[in-house]
Parts: C-alpha cells; sequence; structure tokens
C-alpha cells in the first residue's frame, strides 16, 4: 500500500493597509502617515500635493479632526483642528491633559499663516491635611495655557483667554494673519 500526502502552502499578499482618513472637506483630506501629520489634497484617488501640518507625530493620537473651509479677504483659507488627551497618574495625583490644536493655511502657496494651540490640565490631587498623612482630601484644580480660537464667519480670527481677547484678520498681501488694533 502506497500514501501519498503532498501538502499546499499558500499566502496571501499582504496588502498594506490604507492610512486612516481623520477628517475631508472637498478635495482635501489630513491623515496621519509615515510619521507626519499631513494635508493631502486628492484628484480623484490619486495624490496631487501634500502639506505636512505636524512633523515627527509618531505618537500623535489625534481626536476631534476638522478641515473647516474659510474666505478671509477674498482669500480661501483651510483651518485644520485636531485634539489630543494625555493623562498622567502618580499615586497622589491625575493630570488629564487635552491640547486642542488650530492651524490655519492658504492653500495656493501651501504657506500656514496662522497656528494656535490650548492646554486644559484637569488636575486631581489627593492633599494630606496631616504630618501623619491620615486625613487627606480631594482637590480639583484646572489649569488652562494658551487662548481659545474661535473662527468667525466673516473670516476673521478670535482668540481669547481669561483676561484679553486679540482678533486677527487675514491680510492678502502679506499673506499672513494681522492682528487687528483697538480702535
Amino acid at each position: 500500500m502506497l500514501c501519498f500526502i503532498t501538502l499546499v502552502n499558500a499566502q496571501k499578499k499582504k496588502v498594506p493597509a490604507a492610512t486612516p482618513v481623520l477628517a475631508k472637506v472637498e478635495n482635501l483630506v489630513l491623515e496621519l502617515k509615515t510619521g507626519n501629520l499631513q494635508l493631502v489634497q486628492m484628484e480623484g484617488t490619486k495624490v496631487k500635493e501634500t502639506v505636512v501640518v505636524q512633523a515627527n507625530a509618531t505618537t500623535m493620537k489625534p481626536t476631534d479632526c476638522k478641515i473647516i473651509p474659510l474666505t478671509a479677504s477674498g482669500t480661501k483659507l483651510y483651518a485644520v483642528s485636531w485634539t489630543e488627551k494625555k493623562t498622567v497618574t502618580t499615586p497622589d495625583k491625575t493630570e488629564e491633559i487635552t491640547t486642542v490644536t488650530h492651524a490655519i493655511y492658504e492653500w495656493k502657496t501651501k504657506k500656514q499663516v496662522f497656528f494656535n494651540t490650548q492646554i486644559t490640565n484637569n488636575i486631581t490631587e489627593k492633599v494630606y491635611l496631616d504630618r501623619n498623612r491620615n486625613a487627606s482630601e480631594t482637590q480639583m484644580k484646572v489649569r488652562r495655557e494658551g487662548y481659545e480660537l474661535i473662527l468667525n464667519p466673516d473670516g476673521t480670527v478670535t482668540q481669547k483667554n481669561k483676561t484679553s481677547m486679540l482678533t486677527w484678520t487675514y491680510d492678502a498681501t502679506k499673506m499672513e494673519m494681522v492682528q487687528v488694533k483697538k480702535k
């Protein structure tokens, strides 16, 4: 009695995973690719042009990503925004750090015309009331850094924090956002 056994081992060709799209508007796509957060102009399914928004973003986990088109001084601009959250925990303290970032681009020249970062740090801390650490209470604090950014319908940008408010408008000749002086 003769028995033949044939083993066939076939592997499927691995298809590279598609880069996840974080936000999309018109023909622009925001994606995290090759360690960079980038804004990509698509022509159908092909990449036409790319602008790196944040380089070396390998540890970045952006959420709530948006691309908002706006017109300022007759020029089409795109505001890109994203949120990052990080938690730092020690035995007596927990910090939840939320960073909201905005970058505004003039797409014809691929130039970044404005950048803003706002950091909110929610701190929960166990504070001891005596030297022997017998009694304690939990305290909560909020620390804010930077400005909150508001995109206005007329194409201006408002930055505000607890003590001040700044308004910026796009200057087409300088190709940058300039601060509006108070009258």
